[in-house]
């Protein structure tokens, strides 16, 4: 009794404080598991969206280009941006009024899938009459890029649809808008295979908070959030990231649900776990682990009486033999006879356990061995990369007229950005960066051969736009489906300080005036190159004066995200590069990196990252002191072809 009843007290209080301990930690770890898994599901689809939103960028881009002049290149254009694109259901250019022709009042060409075929309808019929839909509208009126509410596209696409649609203009005036569509259903088969449970699940709501998705029919497009449950639809309608515990928005059951904004709140997921079925596992571990401790209570005293003197000395042996064990002594053998039956299990378990460990040591050594030998497989294709690119600075000593600095800093071990400087003959300087679709091994491979074609294309002589052209027509034989890169390339003559540059879908680059001026060198757009074949790229020219330096950067710059998930923005690089445009290049670059780590903190880095920074000196190599040091807030008086 002096043994049994204090131990059966602690048995008792311990039993108790675990069981309450572990109640409470299953449901905050449900909780949060709500609040990953709807994180999670989120950043799919807003990564399957962001995918898509380039590309009305792109058909934008290509029509402010001019090169297509005629209704059979428009449509003939739109037509493979949608085969090439199988993620997308259709996508559409609709030109203000007359603005295509003036014989033409509204010409609107737009191609879809039906039935796994391409199909075309002009939108331009005074029954569709675009220019009154709000995907038309609201794009031209705010002047950016949007996506639209959910809509039936009656006499369009003929289904339920949100579009992302985006401005394009001519000679800096509204000219139209380009159209992406995505169908209401494959945001729906998306969200349906989130796997809930037995009876949980997702569904997706957009800024207004009108049901895009939900298990059952009858809301989608036709029930608000904010209808069913207020308290929900207000967060889901402010862009919220977070979880609560409420009434679920059809059944009216007590439920979890946890929700996070897509596309900076222009959608909203929504991941509900019912309380009963989530709590269910958690009652019954309680009830087991009551009963368990009632059970061992009663058990404790009569084994405390009748086994206390017979286990004492085979627990002591096994004590013993525990604390070998966790020497390392794993080739202890166990004597397993005892005076009790559940002493001699209890040292046949621990043989067991013994080894097993044993094997377990053996599989880690090896698991180790090959985690090892990847981790320097990896290493080794990193530095391969590394080499390729040009990373001795000053890259060009003797060369006073001139100075460039270079930085990149991939995702992974290997990535996609590439950069390149290199004299084409003793007056020209070639300077380039690009960036291919994708990370990883795939995009670093395809990285190296694009680097290769592009500098072996620009050395053999031929003017700019045909090198560029003569690299698109190679990498489409050579490209995956959805593999293509973007490339700023540009010619600089060192005797002159002429430059000649193309822009085949990428950022326009920086220029930073010897006087302190700052502004995008817009001109040269064409699309992405390894899209389609025998396209025209236009070149674009512009001329520096010394002290003037050009900064090329990639979208890992501008979309890196900090903590709070906001991104870091074309605005705040200028902030930076009229802090520091007056110092040496490699300065001028190593702020910009050094800026964008401050600015992720802990973020972990979701996009490759590369700068290039050029500055023309001069034929004689000198920069006016004063030109040097004029304040960066003076505006650009220079026109930027």
């Amino acid at each position: 009794m002096w043994v049994g009843l204090p131990a059966a007290l602690l048995f008792a209080a311990v039993v108790t404080s675990a069981s309450l301990r572990s109640f409470r930690r299953f449901s905050e770890e449900t909780q949060a598991r709500a609040q990953v898994a709807a994180r999670h599901h989120a950043a799919e689809l807003e990564a399957m969206l962001r995918q898509v939103e380039k590309i009305p960028d792109m058909v934008g881009l290509e029509m402010e280009t001019g090169a297509l002049d005629t209704t059979e290149a428009v449509e003939s254009y739109l037509r493979r941006v949608v085969e090439a694109n199988p993620e997308i259901y259709g996508s559409a250019i609709a030109f203000k009024p007359f603005g295509f022709s003036p014989e033409i009042r509204d010409y609107g060409p737009y191609w879809y899938r039906h039935k796994g075929e391409a199909e075309f309808v002009q939108l331009g019929t005074p029954d569709y009459n675009y220019p009154q839909w709000d995907w038309y509208r609201r794009p031209r009126d705010e002047g950016q890029a949007i996506w639209t509410e959910p809509f039936f596209d009656d006499g369009g696409g003929n289904v339920v649809m949100i579009t992302r649609a985006v401005p394009f203009r001519r000679h800096d005036q509204f000219w139209g808008i380009a159209t992406i569509d995505m169908p209401v259903s494959k945001l729906t088969a998306t969200v349906q295979r989130i796997a809930m449970g037995q009876r949980g699940y997702g569904f997706l709501v957009s800024r207004e908070g009108r049901f895009i998705t939900h298990p059952n029919p009858e809301m989608i497009m036709n029930r608000m959030v904010q209808d069913v449950n207020p308290q929900l639809g207000a967060r889901m309608a402010n862009g919220e990231d977070g979880w609560m515990l409420t009434r679920e928005p059809d059944g009216g059951r007590e439920a979890w649900v946890a929700f996070s904004p897509i596309l900076d709140g222009a959608l909203s997921l929504a991941v509900v776990f019912p309380r009963e079925e989530v709590l269910a596992d958690a009652n019954r571990l309680l009830a087991e682990l009551l009963a368990l401790g009632l059970v061992g209570l009663a058990l404790l005293f009569t084994a405390i009486v009748l086994v206390a003197r017979s286990v004492a000395r085979p627990i002591g042996k096994l004590a013993t033999a525990a604390q070998e064990v966790a020497g390392g002594n794993l080739d202890l053998q166990i004597d397993s006879r005892g005076a009790t039956s559940e002493v001699r299990h209890l040292m046949d378990a621990f043989g067991r356990m013994t080894r097993d460990l044993q094997m377990r040591m053996q599989e880690l050594r090896y698991t180790t061995t090959i985690k090892e030998r990847l981790e320097g497989e990896m290493s080794a294709a990193r530095s391969i990369q590394m080499s390729l690119l040009p990373k001795t600075f000053p890259a060009f000593p003797d060369r006073s007229e001139f100075d460039v600095h270079a930085v990149v800093r991939p995702a992974r071990e290997v990535g996609g950005d590439f950069y390149d400087f290199f004299l084409i003959d003793e007056r020209r300087l070639c300077v380039l960066i690009g960036d291919v679709a994708g990370k990883g091994v795939p995009a670093a491979l395809f990285m190296a051969v694009s680097k290769a074609l592009i500098k072996a294309n620009v050395m053999s002589g031929v003017p700019l736009s045909v090198a560029v052209g003569h690299v698109n027509d190679e990498l489409c034989e050579e490209a995956d489906a959805g593999m293509f890169v973007t490339l700023l390339a540009a010619v600089l003559d060192t005797a002159t300080g002429e430059l000649e540059y193309a822009n085949a879908g990428h950022l326009s680059p920086f220029l930073l005036g010897a006087d302190g001026s700052l502004g995008p060198l817009d001109g040269g757009h064409s699309p992405a190159l390894a899209l389609t074949k025998r396209l025209h790229f236009a070149t674009a020219r512009h001329q520096l004066t010394p002290g003037d330096s050009l900064f090329l950067f990639t979208d890992g710059v501008t979309e890196a995200l900090s903590a709070s998930r906001e991104f870091y923005t074309p605005q705040r690089l200028q902030i930076v590069l009229r802090d520091v445009c007056a110092l040496p290049v490699q300065r001028i670059t190593r702020s910009v990196i050094q800026d964008v780590r401050t600015f992720a903190a802990d973020e972990a880095q979701a996009d490759d990252i590369s700068v290039l920074a050029l500055r023309w000196i001069g034929a004689t190599g000198l920069i006016n002191d004063d030109t040097a040091t004029t304040p960066a807030t003076q505006p650009l008086t220079r026109s930027l072809s």
